[in-house]
Formats: C-alpha cells, sequence, structure tokens
C-alpha cells in the first residue's frame, strides 16, 4: 500500500526498501538479511544501516518495526539515512490484537499509531517526551486497518464488510484514530497500522516537499 505522494524510483529519487523481502517495491534499493531474489544488499537491517547520511528520498519498511530490539535506533538509522523532507511509509501489526502481534514468535513489541508520536514534535507526547532520540519526524497520514494484508487478499465477505465499516468509522480523522486505539478498537480486532512521516532535518526541502505533494 503506498501512499499517492510516492513516487517511482529513478536515478535521482532514491527510494529504500528495508526488509524487503520478496515484494522489494519496483524500482527500489532493497535491503534484506535473507539472500532472496530481488534483494539488492545483504544487511541486517535492525543494525546500522550501510547507507551513507542524508541518501534517500523515500523510505518504507513493511512489517519491520515489531521484530527491531530497539526501536529507538531504528528510527534514529531512518533519520539519518533519510533527505531533508524525505518520506517514511511504516506498515506494521497493530498491537491491540494479541493475536497478529504475538503468534509470531520473532515479534518483540506491539506497535501503535501513537508510538511514533514521540517523534514528532507537533504532538502532545513529542512535544514532551521527545528527548529521547533526536530523530525527528512530521507525521503526514495515518490509517487503521481491521483487515490485515486487505490489499493483497480477499478475505471472507462477511469480513471484508464489516472490516470496511470499521475502517472507515477509526479513520474519520486522527481524533478518531485515537479513540480507536486506546478504546474500543481492541474488542473488533484492529490488525494493522499504516503511517506515512516527513523526516525533519536541516537542509534543503526535497522537490515533492517544496511541490506540496503530501
Amino acid at each position: 500500500m503506498q501512499d499517492s505522494s510516492m513516487r517511482p524510483a529513478s536515478l535521482t529519487h532514491v527510494v529504500v526498501d528495508l526488509g524487503c523481502g520478496l515484494r522489494k517495491r519496483p524500482g527500489a534499493i532493497g535491503l534484506d538479511i535473507a539472500r532472496v531474489p530481488g534483494v539488492d544488499v545483504i544487511a541486517n537491517v535492525m543494525r546500522p544501516l550501510p547507507l551513507r547520511d542524508n541518501s534517500a528520498d523515500e523510505v518504507q519498511a513493511s512489517h519491520i518495526v515489531e521484530h527491531v530490539d530497539d526501536l529507538m535506533a531504528f528510527m534514529g538509522e531512518i533519520w539519518r539515512i533519510c533527505k531533508p523532507g524525505a518520506l517514511v511509509y511504516l506498515r506494521f501489526p497493530h498491537g491491540t490484537s494479541k493475536y497478529v502481534t504475538w503468534k509470531d514468535p520473532t515479534h518483540k513489541r506491539g506497535v501503535f499509531l501513537g508510538t511514533f508520536e514521540y517523534f514528532d514534535p507537533n504532538t502532545f507526547d513529542g512535544a514532551f517526551w521527545g528527548y529521547y532520540h533526536p530523530a525527528r519526524f512530521e507525521t503526514v497520514k495515518r490509517r487503521i486497518n481491521f483487515n490485515m494484508n486487505a490489499d493483497t487478499w480477499q478475505p471472507k465477505r462477511g469480513r471484508r464488510i464489516l472490516g470496511s465499516i470499521f475502517d472507515r468509522i477509526a479513520n474519520r480523522n486522527e481524533r478518531w484514530q485515537y479513540y480507536c486505539e486506546r478504546f474500543w478498537g481492541h474488542w473488533v480486532g484492529m490488525e494493522e497500522g499504516h503511517l506515512w512521516l516527513r523526516a525533519l532535518k536541516p537542509g534543503p526541502a526535497s522537490a515533492d516537499e517544496q511541490k506540496g505533494t503530501a
């Protein structure tokens, strides 16, 4: 799932796909610890990334953040390789669903949309508790899904219909997402979170940011 502000990679537009596996985004530089087709750089994305500072226009990490031992360090590495204004897309199983979070023995943490507010100085948590790490991001877009991987497979019709109803209710705006995450979503089973961020750091903004494509 990609936001409309994403653009195809080119020689001047560098996209990095962390933990890409067999489903690397076309045109991206794929990093993964596994030697499978499509991987361009063999690397453990849980450790310092073998990429230069300010080298990426976009970074994608699908179903990675729940696996990392040190989330602060991981977000710091993403921030380090981002150009000013670079777009970051994170996708993860939602932490309120015990099943999707903990049935996988390699998962290390439950993750919420609200988890990443600590990296956004425009939020309450980011303004008061953002001193844990220098990495700073601006939230561009957020989404909760009640059917995991609904964009790549078709769940049963009843589940699909209910999921789409809950999706619409939960994603009306950020306030509704907050109520969903905190009060009622776990009763019906939030399964996936999607988050788009912009890297906040000194330097000239990217061409996309200057055009206001977010």
